[in-house]
């Protein structure tokens, strides 16, 4: 990774420690978490009539990734 920063690889290895190797993980299964937070948050400032689930939200071909 290219940057100016001489400091930059200790703030990598500290980002590293606390998010892990893969910070921003694809898939259903590995946001899941923050999905439903949404979801929830959306619901409780009546941005949606209803608490919707990540199964009706997501076609049933995504859901197992």
């Amino acid at each position: 990774m290219g940057t100016m920063l001489p400091w930059f690889s200790h703030l990598l290895e500290e980002d590293k420690a606390l998010l892990g190797r893969d910070w921003w993980p694809y898939g259903i299964k590995a946001n899941q978490t923050a999905l439903e937070a949404l979801l929830r948050y959306q619901h409780e400032q009546g941005i949606t009539n209803r608490l919707f689930t990540i199964e009706e939200i997501f076609k049933p071909e995504l859901l197992h990734t």
